[in-house]
């Protein structure tokens, strides 16, 4: 779902005014509250090899977020692609129902306004919470946060594991918590569809001037989560439908949706905080086997505290494979698959994270892109191996 500021103008007055309203006691049965995030972000991607540039992008470039197709371009020193400002607002009625909604806009989006979430919740027992409406699909550990830039230790999350082309869904969910023994325990099971149009991933790959809609249907999944004092364990696991539809300059309209095909998501995480330690651990692997694809992704982040000061080092990893073999022809020739041009990349950040407060923190980050995609993936235009620089400031209010 993409909106420019107008649909979206009494959602905006309503949050400032939850903003308002925080922290504020009141007697009636309906109460408001609400906050926000910044995450200001300036950026250079430098060095790297002299390559042709890429869809539209100069080159060599480097894709911070290719959900929202946050770009850093070879030596344009820039705070669009990360920066971006975040409201949320709840409205309580009574102790058991509430509405959540929140809205954010985005420098990679020229400022626009997105919806990112909106729905109700109800109590149904102490345990037991029913939730419908707009929400993040709860893919990886930070999904729920990832707007909130001071949730995370980097200055954007690692775009290996982090970035395809749907992050949202609209349906419902069942959220159950408890307690098993020593350990706590979320488990969350949900439904939905979710179609986004002129989806920025697509740019990225079809070039930055075309328009691509994406739509994943008959999403189904769950997951769980527990954690016990310095650990936490989560797992999760998606079904659906994809299709695409590509206006392509060189076809006259319409454009029609490519024909359904399955896919099936399996991520875990582990996050460990131990004493001044911090690491964090996550596996993705995606089987599109209709389309024949498979994606794997991967994160390692190990850090150490000292005092208001974290530095960490990550290492994150994304690679492809095409099979014509498990195509459906119904979906796609499999004669038009090329073994050759799958995709694939890693990345080495060093990153220093400063608390300024228990509300903010200033973040430095320098990055290493690697290319190791297929010779003809991407019509041999790889990326260029870039380096990154980025320094951040996030604050939550």
């Amino acid at each position: 779902m993409k909106g420019g500021v107008a649909p979206h103008l009494a959602f905006f007055v309503l949050l400032c005014v939850a903003a308002g309203a925080q922290g504020q006691q009141d007697s009636s049965p309906i109460r408001l509250s609400g906050s926000g995030f910044i995450t200001l972000v300036a950026g250079q991607a430098f060095g790297g090899d002299p390559v042709q540039d890429s869809n539209g992008y100069k080159a060599p470039l480097y894709v911070a977020d290719y959900a929202q197709a946050g770009i850093y371009e070879a030596d344009l020193l820039t705070v669009r692609p990360d920066s971006r400002i975040g409201l949320q607002g709840s409205m309580h009625f009574g102790t058991n129902t509430s509405i959540t909604g929140q809205i954010v806009s985005r420098g990679a989006h020229g400022g626009n306004v997105n919806l990112e979430w909106l729905y109700a919740s109800h109590n149904l027992s102490d345990k037991l919470t029913l939730q419908v409406g707009r929400k993040r699909l709860p893919l990886f550990y930070y999904s729920e946060t990832q707007d909130v830039g001071f949730t995370y230790p980097w200055v954007h999350l690692p775009p290996q594991p982090y970035g395809w082309e749907i992050v949202n869904y609209n349906g419902i969910n069942v959220l159950y918590r408890d307690q098993w023994g020593d350990w706590a325990s979320s488990l969350n099971f949900f439904g939905g569809n979710e179609r986004r149009d002129d989806n920025p991933f697509w740019k990225i790959y079809n070039g930055r001037s075309t328009k691509t809609d994406s739509q994943w249907n008959n999403i189904l999944g769950a997951d769980l989560s527990v954690n016990r004092d310095w650990l936490e364990l989560r797992g999760a696991y998606i079904q659906s439908e994809i299709q695409d539809r590509f206006e392509d300059p060189t076809v006259a309209p319409p454009y029609s949706y490519s024909p359904p095909a399955d896919q099936k998501i399996y991520t875990v995480s582990l996050a460990i905080d131990y004493k001044n330690w911090m690491l964090r651990n996550e596996y993705m692997y995606i089987n599109r086997a209709p389309i024949g694809e498979t994606d794997f992704a991967q994160l390692l982040s190990v850090g150490y505290r000292f005092g208001k000061l974290l530095p960490m080092l990550t290492w994150a990893n994304y690679k492809m494979a095409l099979s014509p073999d498990s195509a459906d022809p119904a979906v796609i020739d499999p004669t038009d698959i090329d073994p050759s041009s799958y995709e694939a990349h890693s990345t080495l950040a060093l990153t220093l994270r400063y608390d300024l407060s228990a509300k903010s923190a200033i973040k430095i980050q320098l990055e290493r892109w690697q290319d190791r995609g297929g010779p003809n993936y991407n019509a041999g235009v790889p990326y260029g191996n870039p380096r990154l620089f980025t320094l951040s400031y996030d604050c939550v209010f």
